[in-house]
């Protein structure tokens, strides 16, 4: 299954955040608790961990770029097999774990 991968809703007046890092590169497999990837909002740093297995299959933007609160970071599927959508696709949005630092 593919599930999507959104920036948290919960940042407040946040519009935006920056992507810092990416700890898994697409194609790599994830465990949960792994962390996947950093971001930075006005006041605080996030840091995105699953909360399942499976593979990084698509990620939508590159260190230093930017996306909206609630827009679609990533892909992430149970197998390498299955085929990605595009980003506007409908997909169960997958369950993440974030920090704040």
């Amino acid at each position: 299954m593919i599930r999507k991968l959104e920036v948290p809703k919960e940042l407040g007046d946040t519009a935006e955040v920056r992507v810092l890092a990416w700890h898994k590169r697409e194609g790599e497999p994830i465990s949960v608790g792994d962390a996947l990837v950093e971001l930075e909002a006005d006041k605080a740093i996030l840091l995105i961990s699953s909360k399942q297995t499976g593979f990084l299959r698509r990620c939508f933007a590159a260190e230093g770029e930017w996306l909206k609160v609630g827009e679609v970071a990533a892909f992430v599927s149970d197998h390498t097999d299955e085929a990605v959508p595009e980003r506007a696709a409908q997909t169960e949005w997958m369950m993440a774990a974030f920090e704040t630092t």
